[in-house]
């Protein structure tokens, strides 16, 4: 028989079984929660450190994309330095490992804007992980038309106050300055070290570099054996000229025959004698683009067309050279497609006369390679007003166009006004002289992927 004390006994038994199972269940349901959370957490960051791990090799991927790109630049360039130089077709570079990953490099050559330049496409894939990335460059020739000055040896004269220059400038001796020049771009010299005059605050809007490597000038022999040959195929070949007082005049546009270039020859006929001949006039659009003079030549007037001009001897600027679509004072107008090369074995002179004491003006790249651009009796007499050139200069030694005083202006020949023309950042005149090296013109990311 069940007493009334056990009957409660059994029922508060049974009680706390069921808050038990209650319990239990919660516990286990806290404990699933917690385990679920965890597994998300843990899944989650697995996943984002994929992730990372993915963005991290195709910024790899990238630079090593980047690192083939210098490479197939610098085989190019190896290949253009050497005697004589060499301009490969197509071809693939070995696959190449470094830092975790690979790259690989394809060269294929173009058709460029003129027959004078060999012109690349180079395409590179760097490859990390499962992550790729591809970059494509356009590379061609870099001439000196790419320099607003350029000086083999510098180390005799100064940049100075009323220097203005607003392209690139290179020297391969020291930099000299005093005063405030201005330069517009970047200005590297291959010497360690700049000399300044004291008090000077020269003007660098890109910077400068010093310690840079030495850029080489083409010898004498091989620039006019390169402009000689070009001119006999196609352009306007004229030989040396009899006696040591001989020369050229040149005169492009004369009598206003825009888009021709007319010569005439002082030549010794016998003993000392020398006579002129007739003047001959050719159209420019109807060569090659270079004419070559192996004597002296006297120049002057306005391109209307794209030209070389090339000589043995000194190239003497006895006017202003101008290109037909421009404006006096302002240089080449918007859509001129004038371009002209003034090359000398020798000197390219501004000649002092009546025409030129009051300001100069060229629209021309100019390259002297023995030795110097100048200015005749520039050491002498009142300041002549600006020398302004359109184009840039190429010299293997610094050549003086006046004097000054250090911080205190021009005393005589000319204050240097020299521009560089934006269109020669990307092409030259017919035949120019190349550097060696080779420019970047364009740069594009092609694609880039993660595994």
């Amino acid at each position: 028989m069940t007493t009334k004390k056990q009957r409660e006994g059994g029922l508060a038994a049974r009680a706390l079984s069921s808050q038990t199972g209650v319990a239990l269940v919660t516990v286990m349901a806290i404990v699933s929660a917690v385990l679920l959370l965890g597994v998300a957490l843990f899944t989650l960051g697995v996943g984002e450190g994929d992730l990372v791990q993915n963005a991290v090799d195709t910024a790899r991927a990238f630079y090593l994309a980047e690192s083939g790109l210098v490479h197939g630049r610098s085989v190019l360039e190896g290949l253009a330095s050497q005697s004589p130089a060499t301009y490969p077709t197509d071809f693939t570079l070995n696959p190449v490992t470094v830092g975790g990953g690979t790259y690989t490099v394809g060269v294929t050559r173009r058709s460029a804007f003129n027959p004078w330049v060999h012109e690349y496409a180079v395409e590179s894939t760097g490859s990390v992980g499962g992550a790729t990335a591809t970059v494509r460059g356009i590379i061609r020739n870099e001439t000196f038309a790419q320099y607003l000055f350029y000086a083999h040896h510098s180390d005799d004269v100064w940049f100075a106050t009323g220097d203005t220059l607003d392209g690139r400038v290179h020297v391969n001796g020291h930099l000299k300055v005093s005063g405030s020049p201005w330069f517009g771009m970047k200005v590297t010299s291959s010497r360690d070290n700049m000399i300044v005059y004291q008090g000077s605050t020269p003007t660098f809007m890109g910077g400068y570099e010093l310690g840079v490597p030495e850029v080489p000038l083409p010898t004498s022999a091989a620039f006019m054996a390169d402009l000689s040959s070009k001119a006999a195929a196609g352009g306007i070949n004229c030989g040396t000229l009899n006696g040591p007082n001989a020369k050229y005049e040149v005169e492009l546009a004369r009598n206003g025959q825009h888009g021709y270039l007319s010569y005439r020859a002082y030549r010794r006929t016998s003993g000392n004698r020398y006579s002129w001949t007739s003047w001959t006039s050719v159209s420019i659009a109807n060569t090659n683009g270079v004419a070559w003079f192996g004597s002296p030549v006297d120049l002057k007037g306005t391109l209307d067309g794209q030209l070389t001009l090339g000589c043995a001897g000194n190239v003497t600027i006895t006017d202003d050279v101008r290109y037909r679509n421009s404006t006096p004072g302002s240089g080449p107008n918007q859509g001129c497609d004038d371009l002209l090369g003034i090359c000398s074995a020798k000197n390219v002179i501004v000649q002092d006369n009546a025409a030129n004491r009051n300001n100069c003006e060229i629209h021309a790249h100019i390259m002297a390679l023995d030795s110097s651009f100048t200015a005749e009796n520039y050491n002498r007499g009142s300041p002549r007003g600006d020398l302004m050139v359109y184009g840039g200069i190429a010299q293997k030694s610094f050549g003086a166009i006046g004097t000054f005083r250090h911080n205190g202006g021009v005393v005589s020949g000319y204050n240097k006004r020299y521009h560089f023309d934006p269109r020669l950042a990307g092409q030259s005149p017919p035949g120019y002289p190349v550097t060696g090296g080779y420019i970047l013109a364009s740069w594009t990311r092609v694609q880039g992927q993660q595994g």
